[in-house]
């Protein structure tokens, strides 16, 4: 085989590779696969980075392992990435939601397969799934989530007794975040859902389980619901292990009728 001939069987394979991420667009079944939903964790040192950086990092992985991104139009394009929610500061997440818009359809399984090989140490892939096209935006359908505090320095008994006055409470008024809302208050107590004390290895000595509203223009935070315990200043470990959509409660509604 000639030198040019090599060449074009390696651009032929090359092409078929790229072909069988993408799908064809011929086929009109594929037509639909141009929207998907990655579910990811993030862990140690990404607690810390904001949600703008942790875009810019998802962007890079992208683009890297060549996912045909749909971009934004105007003089600064931006890739379609589509978080449920930003993460708190300081606070991991084991069930993260971001949607992703394609200009090429491509399966969601060879997304997975090709973006394995180039996602940081702390950022973990666990599902790919494709949603329709005209669904509503993750912000518009997420409506609570989840979390687990763990705590040092704290007695249990006090905690609980903290926990116990909170949730007994009709209101617990905290001052609203941010310049333009200087001087306004809120009623944290109606977007806390659930909230209770468990146990907690060494060398926590207790933890928080709770589940938050999350809701547009009604969303709680656990940094402060442990303002409203007053214990702002404990040393902790937060991870948001849930968001749960609109879906999916109706799900757990027949489940817990049943």
């Amino acid at each position: 085989m000639s030198g040019s001939e090599m060449n074009e069987s390696a651009n032929c394979e090359l092409q078929d590779s790229k072909s069988e991420l993408l799908g064809s667009t011929s086929n009109p079944q594929l037509k639909s696969l141009t929207r998907h939903r990655i579910t990811f964790s993030t862990r140690r040192t990404l607690a810390y980075v904001s949600v703008l950086e942790l875009g810019r990092i998802w962007e890079r992985c992208l683009r890297r392992a060549e996912i045909p991104l749909k971009y934004s139009q105007g003089y600064n394009p931006r890739p379609k990435l589509n978080f449920a929610a930003p993460l708190p500061v300081g606070c991991g997440g084991e069930t993260e939601l971001m949607d992703i818009a394609l200009h090429t359809p491509a399966r969601a399984e060879n997304i997975l397969a090709a973006l394995q090989a180039y996602t940081l140490e702390d950022l973990h892939i666990q599902h790919v799934e494709t949603v329709p096209d005209d669904g509503p935006p993750l912000s518009e359908i997420l409506i609570a989530a989840e979390y687990h505090v763990a705590l040092r320095d704290i007695d249990y008994d006090t905690l609980q007794n903290a926990v116990t006055g909170l949730m007994q409470a009709e209101t617990r008024m905290l001052p609203k975040r941010g310049h333009k809302y200087r001087g306004k208050t809120y009623n944290l107590r109606p977007l806390i859902e659930i909230l209770r004390v468990e146990t907690a290895p060494p060398p926590w000595s207790a933890a928080l389980w709770l589940r938050v509203s999350a809701r547009p223009g009604a969303t709680g935070r656990p940094d402060e619901v442990l303002k409203a315990l007053g214990m702002t200043d404990i040393p902790r470990r937060c991870t948001r292990t849930r968001l749960i959509l609109k879906e999916e409660q109706g799900l757990e509604s027949q489940i817990l009728i049943s």
